[in-house]
């Protein structure tokens, strides 16, 4: 009987953020923004791996559709076996693709999501005086996480899922439960 009253606030936080996670995954921008963030995942040497590519294939086709939309392609180097930034290889997939150079800047410096976030927001205030409209793109399993770091950097955003590889999708919603208990406490 102790067992299950230790457990149960357990699996009742685990219900509640399944349930975010579903809401989150199916992103929100309802419009076009004036910026559209992409945050960067993994690249080994110059190449981007599956989920990083596919967040771009998803970028690639959005800008297209939307072409008044701005890309801050987001993330620098990671790790030691890494030889260009996960911006620059965002940049040059996302022109491979047919988006036009000028349409993308590089935020190259980031190592962290809140990183690319508090980075953005000083491009973002070169580029205009107003407030602008703001969506990011990251793998769905992502989007609830980066949504509250960006709100916690004080930037407002809508939200553009992209798929992940279906062979990760445990590993990587375990890796979010983990991280989204870590940002808790924070």
């Amino acid at each position: 009987m102790n067992i299950i009253k230790c457990l149960a606030p357990v699996a009742v936080g685990i219900a509640a953020f399944a349930a975010a996670e579903i809401k989150a995954s199916m992103g929100n921008a309802k419009e076009a923004p004036d910026v559209l963030l992409i945050l960067g995942c993994r690249v080994r040497g110059e190449t981007p791996e599956e989920t990083l590519q596919m967040r771009i294939d998803a970028a690639a086709k959005y800008l297209k559709n939307n072409p008044s939309v701005i890309a801050i392609a987001c993330g620098g180097i990671v790790h030691e076996d890494q030889y260009k930034s996960e911006a620059q290889a965002i940049s040059e997939s996302l022109v491979a693709q047919g988006v036009e150079i000028e349409r993308i800047i590089l935020e190259d410096k980031s190592t962290t999501t809140q990183e690319n976030f508090r980075n953005a927001i000083e491009i973002m205030d070169k580029m205009s005086d107003e407030k602008l409209n703001v969506a990011i793109l990251s793998s769905e399993h992502h989007l609830l996480r980066a949504s509250l770091l960006a709100k916690k950097c004080g930037l407002e955003v809508t939200t553009i899922p992209a798929p992940s590889p279906k062979k990760l999708l445990l590993k990587n919603y375990a890796r979010e439960l983990i991280c989204f208990a870590e940002f808790l406490k924070k």
